[in-house]
């Protein structure tokens, strides 16, 4: 259930300042999450109270180390796992390309957590001993490719 505790803290305590490709998809499914799960009496504190209102009301979005997953099966990358008639498909989270996919949010932790990324490839790429050269480029991409996002998501573009 921390998935679900996460989102009921992204949106009480409005710990989300978007930003990527689906911030304001993320933005619309979590200010609808904490109107449907918001303060009616009673707060959730528990397990099982949790499930079940993410049974009900699961905003399809889910929290991670590097991005925030806007889940959207018609874009995801992650090759979304079949599921059961009748159910709905979720993402793989395994097979994430967070740089790529049209379904990423991000708030603060997410960036932090690219940026230090990024700082450790280019450690690793100007120290210690010499690299082969393949690995070198993947490397090299990699960090420019981190670079690349995160100016991108700073500047706003969905």
């Amino acid at each position: 259930m921390q998935r679900g505790e996460h989102l009921l803290a992204l949106t009480t305590d409005h710990q989300h300042d978007l930003s990527g490709p689906a911030a304001h998809e993320a933005a619309t499914r979590l200010a609808e999450f904490h109107h449907r799960t918001g303060f009616t009496g009673s707060v959730v504190t528990d397990r099982h109270r949790l499930r079940r209102v993410l049974a009900r009301h699961d905003p399809e979005v889910y929290p991670g180390t590097y991005a925030i997953c806007v889940f959207n099966p018609d874009k995801a990358l992650c090759r979304p796992r079949i599921p059961p008639t009748g159910s709905r498909s979720v993402p793989v989270p395994l097979d994430c390309k967070p740089l790529e996919c049209k379904n990423v949010a991000l708030i603060a932790d997410n960036t932090r957590a690219l940026s230090a990324e990024a700082e450790r490839l280019d450690t690793r790429l100007r120290g210690g001993p010499v690299l082969p050269p393949l690995l070198h480029a993947d490397l090299k991409r990699r960090r420019d490719a981190i670079g690349a996002f995160l100016a991108q998501a700073a500047g706003g573009s969905e």
